[in-house]
């Protein structure tokens, strides 16, 4: 009877488990690849830039002809916090806090494919000015593109954009904006800024673009802001190289003033997690008077070395010198400072 009854025992466990080893093949086979790949999802981003700076030399604010050194410290100069949510692969939203500035400076909506090739973007996100020039620069950590550098625009701002692509994978694009003009500040006009970019990447790591912006300020006055971009970036080296022209119509009384300028920049791999990074910029603050005001040469190099990818330990050091365009002009002494600029990622 004992023999029989363990029989049983066995048998009845047995079959249990196959049934258990069943239902778990049923529950994996449940779930098809579509309803993954569509299933939302969210993860937490963000961006620390710190540095320890020395000034070497300095224009002394007595006598701006010559210099002074020695002022130093340590600045947390961003401190970025964000959120990127996916509802579907076509739908997305993003929010960014920056503790530096106690400012949000992103906080928009996306949607890809609204129609066939049409993506658009809503809120206060990255502009067309500096979207495409960052991702090859790489190094906002140790500057800002040329044109927000000078204040000619703005890395944020709020607004709409539609961007067209001629495939999936936006080989050729153009997008047009309309932002407030203002930044991540708050609107306090009535009028608002139209932006357009259009390029081409010619392989997955050489882009040309056209950027150009106009601007109604009142009183008259306006802006018109025209770019042109060339990037290329692969593992082992990245090179950039942009020029603007602007024309700000009326600025000085009945005349026109027009900033102009350029930007050369690159890095290349020395060995493995090291990289040299130089850039250097070049612009004048109204192309049209030669007897009185300065140009501004800006260079920046230095040596990034990584210990993991997304932190950058990068000791570099800033010159910047004004050339007069005018003999009765007074020379300003340069600027001359060494940095150790340190940079990490959350992603």
């Amino acid at each position: 009877m004992k023999k029989i009854f363990l029989l049983y025992l066995v048998l009845f466990f047995t079959l249990l488990m196959a049934a258990q080893q069943k239902q778990v093949v049923k529950i994996q086979q449940a779930k098809p690849l579509e309803q993954v790949q569509e299933s939302a999802s969210g993860k937490f981003t963000g961006m620390i830039f710190n540095d320890y700076f020395y000034i070497v030399k300095e224009p002394n604010p007595i006598d701006v002809t010559t210099g002074i050194s020695g002022r130093n410290a340590f600045v947390m100069r961003r401190a970025f916090i964000g959120y990127d949510y996916s509802f579907t692969r076509d739908v997305s939203a993003t929010v960014v806090y920056d503790a530096s500035t106690n400012l949000l400076t992103q906080g928009f909506a996306e949607i890809k494919n609204l129609v066939p090739l049409m993506d658009m973007k809503v809120g206060l996100s990255q502009t067309l000015s500096s979207d495409i020039v960052e991702k090859i620069w790489e190094y906002r950590s140790l500057d800002a593109t040329i044109l927000d550098k000078k204040g000619l625009t703005n890395e944020f701002d709020m607004g709409l954009t539609l961007t067209g692509r001629t495939n999936a994978q936006g080989t050729s694009y153009a997008s047009v904006a309309m932002y407030n003009g203002t930044g991540p500040a708050v609107e306090n006009n009535k009028v608002k800024k139209y932006a357009m970019a259009a390029g081409n990447w010619f392989n997955k790591s050489t882009v040309l673009e056209l950027y150009a912006d106009y601007e109604n300020v009142g009183g008259g006055k306006s802006t018109v802001t025209g770019k042109l971009f060339f990037g290329m970036s692969t593992l082992k080296y990245a090179f950039g190289a942009e020029a603007f022209y602007r024309m700000n119509r009326k600025f000085a009384g009945t005349t026109d003033v027009t900033p102009a300028g350029g930007s050369v920049f690159g890095w290349f791999e020395m060995m493995k997690s090291l990289r040299a990074v130089i850039r250097v910029d070049a612009a004048d603050e109204d192309m049209r008077v030669t007897t009185t005001g300065y140009r501004d040469v800006y260079l920046n190099a230095g040596l990034d070395y990584m210990p993991v990818p997304e932190v950058h330990l990068i000791p570099n050091i800033e010159y910047g010198t004004l050339i007069k365009k005018g003999g009765a002009v007074a020379v300003i002494a340069d600027d001359i400072t060494v940095r150790l600029t340190t940079s990490v990622n959350f992603k």
